[in-house]
């Protein structure tokens, strides 16, 4: 594997407990996860497009104690009703029961897919960060819809690494250039992006009672109007709104992050 990037020591350290377990779904698709296994509440945790499940490494680590824990790396380039049936089947096979599912951007977009289909396997619903429909981040050039259709996976994480390195070097610069060149193979990011660009508004889950909309006031990606928008589909939910966070609050913010999922669950 290529040296370069790699993972910020918290980060390597969480990942060296083990390598996660590869779970093929009904139609053939690789998922992974990384189950603490504990006799406890289950916490399913779905982070966003870039990465992979130990991108939530310090939500994971902060519940360990008081919940089974299962970070999800899900595959790229499936429909949102693939993923919903993918991750039942997944969880079906670990046994897990009625779970509090935790979504951040582009997984709990998706999330939001198997919440509608599956309300008895969701005790709790978090959607962190996420957008209504592709329109929602088609202004940014690397959600480009016509440019990620031409362009080859390679080309795609080049485009990204320059966007990337050009941030100040922090601990959140450092996890996004080692989950772009070895969180997901190049393929599968590609497909994930390709899925955002082109998402279209679901259904939302509204059977779920304990739900929270949750943004960040920094958030790069999701401007203000597009928070709006996620909210006035969730009207009857708890509505968060941290201070700072931008898109990845779980990485930036973990300790406000955490204390407030820990009301959600309690």
């Amino acid at each position: 594997m290529n040296a370069a990037h790699p993972a910020p020591e918290p980060l390597r350290a969480f990942a060296a407990r083990g390598a996660p377990a590869r779970f093929v779904d009904g139609g053939g698709a690789s998922w992974h996860c990384r189950d603490n296994g504990r006799a406890a509440p289950p916490l399913v945790l779905l982070p966003g497009a870039l990465g992979n499940g130990d991108a939530a490494w310090r939500i994971a680590e902060a519940f360990d104690a008081d919940f089974r824990v299962i970070g999800v790396t899900y595959p790229g380039g499936l429909a949102p009703s693939a993923l919903a049936a993918g991750l039942d089947a997944l969880l079906q096979a670990l046994d897990a029961g009625p779970v509090a599912l935790w979504g951040s951007s582009y997984g709990a977009w998706w999330a939001q897919a198997f919440a509608a289909r599956f309300p008895q396997r969701v005790t709790a619903l978090w959607l962190g960060n996420t957008f209504v429909d592709g329109a929602d981040v088609a202004s940014s050039p690397l959600f480009d819809a016509a440019w990620l259709g031409a362009a080859a996976s390679e080309e795609v994480v080049a485009r990204w690494h320059a966007a990337l390195a050009a941030r100040p070097d922090d601990l959140l610069r450092a996890v996004q250039l080692h989950m772009l060149h070895h969180g997901l193979p190049a393929r599968d990011f590609h497909q994930r992006l390709r899925q955002v660009a082109q998402a279209e508004a679901l259904p939302p889950a509204a059977g779920i009672a304990n739900t929270v909309v949750s943004d960040c006031e920094d958030d790069p990606t999701i401007a203000p109007a597009v928070r709006e928008r996620v909210r006035a589909r969730y009207p009857q939910a708890r509505h968060l709104t941290l201070a700072r966070g931008g898109h990845y609050p779980h990485i930036v913010a973990a300790e406000p992050l955490i204390a407030a999922m820990r009301r959600w669950l309690a």
